[in-house]
């Protein structure tokens, strides 16, 4: 399942050290604005505890882990609507994702400025709304102008925040118009001020905390591994989650493997994700769920035991089902 997730931030917000954790791989960073020049994807492979406890039972030489599409974008600054900086470029890039992960920064370093002068995350996140809704206004005139339909709005798309700091203080957030999480009806927002429209503020899906600082340096330093737990891979199971996308698993003698999909899909879309011919010669998939294997570790036995299911092409896949495909 592929899903684009664009990185928004202002310059020096985090997002490059953002790559570099979840990741692992190097990636500059350095104390000035634009590090990231041009949009850079990574795969991030999430391995979560369910794929863990399997693979401690297949025992496979090989564990596949599913992972989220992460774009690195060049920062964006006041005037980016008109141009400045790279403001074309970052918006362009935005557009072309499907997802945003907004990044605001809560940390104060002397060796790392700040593009505004001082650490604020309310008013970045209200630089970020303002450019993007000129935008979305700019895209809107220029299509009703020239009669044609409107690019991709930046308002319509799902937005997440994370606030990268120490404090965890962030309830004042849910009082913004860019940072109330829930649908348009619990924002008391009318049918017009829902639709794509440049008068409406982003509206945050959900907000997260993680000191991205902190966390890259827990990763780095085993000595201290042993005394705190990591927050990040909580942070990215809790995230696909809200991203709607569900797990599921496969084993063969040589490879485990988790995947992800969108909720609600069916399993001959799950079956079109492990191999094209799948879906092409399927009859039927056996399934069983994750805790129910757990118990018994063997799927001969399972099926003995009648805890493995037939479902048809049309039936539902379930977080932490086990899917085995017949051709």
């Amino acid at each position: 399942m592929k899903i684009k997730i664009a990185l928004c931030g202002l310059p020096n917000s985090g997002k490059s050290t953002f790559i570099k954790l979840v990741s692992q791989v190097e990636v500059l960073t350095a104390p000035y604005p634009f590090t990231t020049l041009k949009a850079q994807e990574y795969a991030v492979p999430i391995i979560s505890q369910e794929l863990k406890i399997l693979h401690s039972i297949t025992q496979t030489p090989q564990i596949v882990p599913p992972y989220l599409i992460f774009v690195d974008v060049p920062g964006l600054i006041r005037g980016a609507h008109k141009g400045e900086g790279l403001g074309n470029e970052f918006l362009s890039y935005l557009r072309g994702c499907d997802v945003i992960l907004e990044i605001v920064r809560n940390f104060k370093r002397e060796d790392v400025p700040h593009p505004e002068g001082s650490i604020d995350p309310l008013r970045d996140i209200k630089i970020i709304d303002e450019e993007v809704r000129l935008a979305d206004e700019e895209i809107l005139k220029r299509a009703k102008k020239e009669k044609i339909q409107p690019e991709t709005l930046l308002l319509n798309k799902d937005w997440f925040l994370l606030v990268n700091g120490e404090d965890a203080d962030y309830a004042d957030y849910t009082h913004l118009p860019a940072g109330k999480a829930g649908t348009d009806a619990e924002n008391n927002l009318s049918p017009s001020e829902s639709a794509l429209s440049p008068r409406r503020s982003v509206l945050f899906k959900n907000i997260y905390t993680l000191d991205l600082l902190w966390e890259l340096e827990l990763l780095e330093n085993k000595e201290i591994q042993n005394e705190f737990q990591s927050k990040v891979f909580e942070f990215l199971n809790q995230f696909r989650k809200d991203l709607d996308l569900i797990q599921f698993f496969t084993f063969t003698k040589e490879i485990t493997q988790g995947w992800f999909i969108k909720k609600d899909s069916s399993i001959i879309d799950a079956a079109g994700m492990i191999h094209s011919d799948f879906a092409l010669k399927f009859k039927i998939a056996e399934v069983i769920s994750l805790e129910n294997f757990v118990k018994i570790k063997y799927w001969e036995k399972a099926k003995k035991l009648g805890l493995i299911q037939n479902k048809g092409r049309e039936a539902k896949v379930e977080e932490n089902e086990i899917i085995f495909v017949k051709i």
